[in-house]
């Protein structure tokens, strides 16, 4: 996930500021509820009974929301930023 360069409000001075795409944040959801899934079906021995196969989605669905709504917000913050005046570079150098 390649950072963005994206332009700030005018009021901040117009200056790009290193985020990542909310596209990003939901492929990185994606990802966590594949591997959720996987790893619930595993565990409840999902294969034995299809009320625990059931859950196994319901739990990959909620680890795709929680993760993809977390990346999604925290990247809204970090666009929102305005404390730092040279926001040119990622957050962690």
């Amino acid at each position: 996930m390649a950072p963005t360069n994206t332009p700030k409000k005018k009021s901040s001075g117009g200056k790009p500021t290193s985020t990542v795409s909310y596209k990003d944040a939901i492929k990185v959801g994606v990802f966590c509820g594949i591997a959720t899934l996987i790893l619930a079906l595993i565990v409840t021995r999902a294969w034995q009974d299809g009320r625990a196969f059931g859950y196994a989605f319901i739990y990959a669905g909620a680890a795709f929301v929680v993760v993809a709504g977390f990346a999604s917000y925290l990247n809204w913050v970090m666009r929102k930023d305005t404390q730092n005046k040279d926001q040119s570079y990622p957050v962690l150098k």
